[in-house]
């Protein structure tokens, strides 16, 4: 920015959470699920020193109340380290959050046929390997957390099964990743739901990058004003929304549907499940990823 300007205004906020080397992967983590963006960590290789894990938050928002979780569980960690975490916040201007973030966003293979990328980088994959196009703004899915990735394996056996139905109800979309996922792998439609106007937006454009707009529909209706049956529900959550919304959830699946959910921690697997049978689901099948969990009910 030219000197002669004021300076620009926080657009972002970085946070550092210094972490003994055995929480530093669970740091990681809930930075992860906090932001619904990449982390940087350096680094887990030196265990005798403490190790960063930064991040970033957007400025607007409900930021008082991200930075008092972060507090509280950098708090709590410190009681279950028996040493201390500390968390400080930083200002970022709009364009230095631009240089900082997009350098830790590159092409990556989150399953075995499929790969995300940025629309800044070029994409290289494999043989077979479908690319899906994501530019997160400033809502969650860049694939790279564990309950993204555990419902994107499931959506991807499912199309190697020839077993993926026609249509998808992505509630909680964010970027819309998973509902694009949906389509590259061959189903036909979705509909696409977020009460966040940052996440439809977000979707929206990403269903534009991977030429599927004709195919995707973003609504910020809530679950419950939605009538139509769906034969496949992806809900990547919190366990908190999956147990709230459950009664929800069940009334939108279709007669032999199935309901994939994630965003739960192993630890929360019984509470989700006795939620989402309390209203006449079945575990179908379970999957968990570094301490994440996904559940398939039908």
């Amino acid at each position: 920015m030219p000197q002669s300007k004021p300076p620009a205004a926080p657009a972002w906020i970085e946070v550092i959470l210094l972490a003994p080397a055995p929480q530093a992967e669970a740091a990681a983590d809930f930075l992860v699920t906090l932001t619904g963006l990449g982390v940087e960590v350096d680094d887990f290789s030196d265990p005798p020193g403490p190790v960063q894990v930064k991040g970033f938050l957007p400025a607007g928002g409900d930021l008082a109340a991200q930075k008092a979780m972060l507090s509280r569980y950098a708090r709590e960690l410190s009681e279950q380290a028996g040493a201390e975490v500390v968390v400080s916040f930083q200002d970022l201007a709009s364009e230095d959050w631009g240089q900082n973030w997009k350098k830790h966003f590159k092409p990556r293979a989150v399953t075995r046929g499929l790969m995300v990328a940025p629309p800044w980088e070029k994409a290289e994959p494999g043989p077979g390997q479908k690319v899906v196009v994501i530019d997160p703004g400033q809502a969650f899915g860049t694939g790279q957390h564990e309950s993204t990735t555990l419902c994107l394996a499931r959506l991807e056996r499912l199309a190697e099964r020839d077993l993926l139905p026609p249509r998808l109800l992505d509630v909680g979309c964010g970027t819309g990743i998973l509902a694009l996922a949906f389509l590259l792998f061959g189903g036909r439609t979705a509909l696409a739901i977020d009460l966040d106007p940052e996440a439809v937006a977000a979707s929206l454009h990403n269903a534009a990058l991977n030429g599927l707009e004709g195919r995707l529909e973003v609504s910020a209706t809530p679950l419950e004003e939605i009538s139509e049956r769906f034969p496949l529900i992806v809900a990547n959550l919190t366990a908190k929304d999956l147990t709230d919304l459950a009664p929800a959830l069940a009334t939108r699946l279709a007669p032999g549907g199935e309901m994939i959910v994630s965003g739960l921690l192993v630890m929360q697997i019984q509470a989700v499940r006795a939620a989402l049978e309390a209203v006449g689901l079945a575990l179908l099948e379970q999957d968990s990823l570094a301490g994440w969990a996904c559940l398939v009910m039908g």
